[in-house]
């Protein structure tokens, strides 16, 4: 979740402490819990590779959040009034680990097992801005000004939320892997993950087309050839669980379609080889850029380039959308003869 919405769940939570003991120092230990795990940000300075190794690294593991609550506790402790430190650990805890549970919900990976694993967990929930999860956090604070009480009800609205997100997630995967089966693609694993919903910039919205898509086949719902399709043009909506992109393997390649839980459609957009079984990758493999994006990638693919003498072999991951798109995480490696391996990051 992006670094606002972390500080406003603290908020909340501390709102909905049932204590009036310290409770100003104690909302705002929680606060600063919920905040702190983002100031690994700070590893943009030393480059995109070292950002990718270190961002939600040991800053968001269960072992780094029990260390660093313990040095905000000790902080408050000995500048602040409150002089429980027991309780001030604990609550800086809290806030950190609703920083854990929040980023966990979205796709981008977590690192919670370090230093003894480097392992991205994620659940896949929810887009990384969700306007409608933030509202239900704000709405609860305005609410719960005078009845703190109200603090506790928005937090059962969000798990609810969380649920429904669940369900439709589990939907979205169920229906993209029926469409690739119906298509005769041989499914070795598939996956659903949450996206921003693009709304059409023409004024044709193409209202009940998704409806009739699912019901007949149509161009898009053939699996696609290995090629990237052009989108038109839309812009992005962040609210709701109600977008989502639907991944299979088929073993060989990646095939990405934008999956509809309602109605059961499935717009397939593009199929790429698996990154990691191209040659050339494999001949990059010894490059730690390399080996750092494909750690990071879910579903790695590759766009390979050969002009004036020079092969430019660009990474991108379907995760994030594919050449046709702006997006961000894009690793470029440039081999000219009798030359070193040039390694460019950005989109």
């Amino acid at each position: 979740m992006d670094t606002v919405t972390h500080g406003l769940t603290g908020w909340l939570i501390g709102r909905a402490i049932p204590s009036d003991i310290g409770k100003k120092e104690a909302t705002l230990a929680v606060i600063v819990g919920s905040v702190l795990p983002d100031a690994d940000n700070i590893a943009s300075l030393l480059g995109s590779e070292s950002y990718l190794r270190i961002h939600r690294g040991i800053s968001h593991s269960f072992a780094g959040v029990a260390v660093s609550s313990l040095l905000v506790a000790l902080l408050f402790y000995r500048f602040g009034k409150w002089k429980d430190l027991k309780k001030l650990y604990l609550l800086t805890l809290l806030g950190q680990l609703s920083h854990i549970a929040l980023d966990l919900l979205n796709s981008y990976g977590t690192q919670i097992f370090q230093p003894f694993s480097d392992a991205r967990v994620s659940l896949d929930l929810l887009f990384i801005v969700d306007l409608a999860f933030t509202g239900i956090i704000v709405a609860g604070l305005f609410l719960s000004r005078r009845r703190p009480g109200r603090a506790r009800t928005a937090l059962a609205a969000l798990a609810v939320y969380v649920g429904l997100a669940g369900f439709l997630h589990l939907r979205a995967e169920n229906v993209v892997r029926e469409a690739a089966l119906r298509q005769g693609v041989p499914v070795v694993s598939s996956w659903a993950l949450p996206r921003l919903l693009h709304v059409p910039a023409s004024l044709d919205l193409g209202i009940g087309r998704k409806a009739e898509a699912a019901a007949r086949a149509g161009p898009d719902d053939a699996a696609p050839a290995l090629n990237v399709l052009v989108d038109r043009k839309t812009f992005p909506v962040p609210a709701g669980p109600f977008a989502w992109s639907g991944f299979v393997d088929d073993g060989s390649t990646y095939l990405r379609g934008e999956v509809d839980p309602f109605d059961g459609a499935v717009a397939w957009k593009e199929r790429a080889w698996k990154g990691r079984d191209v040659p050339e990758v494999r001949a990059l493999e010894r490059l730690q850029d390399v080996r750092t994006y494909l750690w990071f990638a879910r579903f790695p693919a590759v766009a390979v380039n050969v002009s004036d003498g020079k092969t430019t072999v660009t990474f991108f991951d379907l995760r994030f959308g594919g050449l046709s798109v702006r997006r961000p995480f894009v690793l470029r490696v440039i081999e000219s003869p009798g030359r070193s391996p040039q390694a460019l990051w950005g989109s």
